[in-house]
């Protein structure tokens, strides 16, 4: 849902404003947002088509920049506890490994096999920390909007921690069970949010025809009535909708 809202490089100039969408769906659904940046860079990683071999997510994860992943994931190696052919996440960072070894690697492949490196945490920050006391390096790194951003963010939180002034986050929120019905609501909201933005800065410098305006209006009308129908689920419970409201949603053109 997270690359479905914001797909990799969709936007040009940086990933400034992507990042503070995806911040605020990982907000609303209770997940820290580094975590949801890795789901959706794992997401990106495996297209739909290309997740052919039954494998643990983590496996996935474990994959995902290795060259060649395509062909290396159809072909899972012997298990001779189990008996079988199996990927095991200790086979998958094996394989990643030899992979990352023995391809010429190129600048974005070096990437890549350092952030597999630094999956861990604490690796992590311990090089960032070393890289980031190179002037040239720190220079670089604060000219990227997602990487200020991110320090930016980063501090404010742990200035927020130092001070515990946490903001608590809505307690109705707390109180609701991370069911999958619930991750799909947030996941059309923020998606239809999205697109809505990206759809509109094109408006100003193309206006719409007449024709084009009332099949507009028409379908914002329809938008209308499913938040409203929806707030209303939400706040009683009731699935039942009247005639009118009914008709308006199942229309498709305008009249």
């Amino acid at each position: 849902m997270a690359l479905g809202i914001e797909p990799l490089h969709a936007r040009p100039g940086g990933n400034e404003g992507v990042y503070a969408t995806l911040q605020a769906f990982a907000d609303d659904i209770g997940v820290e947002f580094r975590t949801l940046l890795n789901y959706r860079a794992v997401a990106a990683a495996w297209p739909k088509r290309r997740r052919v071999t039954k494998a643990s997510w983590t496996v996935y994860q474990r994959l995902a920049h290795a060259p060649r992943r395509f062909e290396i994931i159809k072909d899972p190696p012997f298990n001779d506890r189990l008996g079988e052919h199996r990927w095991t996440v200790g086979a998958a960072e094996r394989a990643a490994g030899r992979a990352s070894r023995t391809a010429t690697s190129s600048p974005e492949e070096t990437v890549a096999h350092i952030r597999d490196l630094a999956r861990d945490d604490s690796v992590a920050a311990a090089a960032a920390t070393e890289f980031l006391r190179r002037p040239e390096v720190a220079h670089r790194a604060m000219a990227d909007p997602g990487t200020r951003t991110a320090l930016y963010r980063a501090q404010r939180d742990r200035d927020d921690q130092a001070h515990a002034a946490l903001q608590e986050r809505n307690p109705a929120l707390q109180r609701i069970e991370h069911s999958l019905q619930f991750l799909e609501l947030t996941g059309y909201c923020h998606s239809y949010v999205a697109g809505i933005k990206k759809a509109v800065q094109h408006l100003h410098d193309n206006p719409l025809s007449g024709e084009e305006r009332a099949v507009a209006h028409h379908l914002l009308e329809q938008v209308q009535a499913a938040t409203e129908f929806c707030r209303s689920v939400i706040d009683t419970g009731e699935l039942s909708m009247d005639e009118q409201l009914a008709r308006l949603l199942d229309e498709e053109e305008p009249p």
